[in-house]
């Protein structure tokens, strides 16, 4: 298959900085989005050969491949839609979370692989997108049975610079859950706990709060989805994650210095030794 030509359903940041850098390798760019704010802004870069706001419209124009940039359920939505049209050309998508996405594609009888491309800001919508926001990040493709094949897929994210492998939607909600669901949790929470315990303190936030942080700041609407549709894990994981915040808990309660040396020993060296 080659893609030459990508239609967006969203134009929000990854699909925004997606279309971008694609622009930058001489994909021809179509978009869709209910936003006519967003989709005056996209026309006005010049690199959009048609925007609109309607998805009929999107359907009749010419395209190699459909890319959904859409909220999770908007997607599962808009998948939903594609197959009451009989939709058949190739379609992606970006969600953050791949089971729902995946199973409404097969549902639907869509020519299907999904994608999440592992990269983002706290900051939303088409006017922080920019070209350069994928380089280096890793693209992960969750293909269904009687698909497309994914060849072309994993091509043109490295041609942006991407690292691509393949996984199966659970594993990726798994995964996902863990190393962005379930912090980005954290940091929602713990913003919520300091502001309840004395929201005077946060005038006095230094560099690390900041940092631990950052991610709290993120689109409401993105991630409500994200945890909505990844609930089973997420439940989980915050059972989890409060047996060992208990633990640290315990020992300090009991003054187990050693204990505590110990857990700090443990995770310090967990994290230097990532790449």
């Amino acid at each position: 298959m080659k893609i030459n030509t990508i239609a967006f359903a969203g134009l929000g940041l990854i699909g925004g900085s997606l279309a971008l850098s694609f622009a930058e390798k001489n994909i021809r760019l179509i978009a869709y989005d209910k936003n006519t704010d967003t989709l005056a802004k996209a026309a006005e870069t010049g690199l959009f050969e048609y925007v609109t706001d309607d998805a009929d419209t999107l359907l009749s124009l010419d395209f190699d491949l459909l890319y959904i940039c859409l909220p999770v359920r908007s997607a599962v939505e808009f998948i939903e839609y594609l197959g009451a049209k009989g939709f058949k050309r190739p379609v992606t998508d970006g969600g953050s979370t791949k089971s729902a996405i995946v199973g409404a594609a097969k549902a639907a009888g869509l020519n299907f692989c999904g994608g999440h491309p592992i990269a983002g800001k706290e900051v939303s919508g088409f006017s922080n997108a920019i070209s350069g926001l994928f380089g280096g990040a890793y693209h992960i493709l969750t293909p269904i049975e009687g698909g497309f094949d994914c060849a072309a897929l994993k091509e043109l994210h490295e041609s942006i610079g991407m690292r691509v492998c393949v996984m199966d939607g659970e594993t990726h909600d798994r995964v996902f859950g863990l190393i962005s669901h379930l912090p980005h949790i954290s940091a929602f929470a713990l913003v919520q706990s300091v502001f309840h315990i004395d929201k005077d303190a946060l005038n006095y936030t230094g560099g690390g709060f900041r940092d631990f942080t950052r991610i709290a700041a993120s689109d409401p609407r993105m991630w409500t989805d994200i945890f909505m549709e990844n609930d089973k894990n997420m439940l989980a994981m915050i059972d989890d994650y409060i047996s060992s915040l208990n633990v640290w808990r315990e020992a300090i309660k009991n003054r187990d210095t050693e204990a505590v040396y110990s857990m700090i020993e443990k995770a310090a060296g967990i994290r230097r030794a990532l790449k």
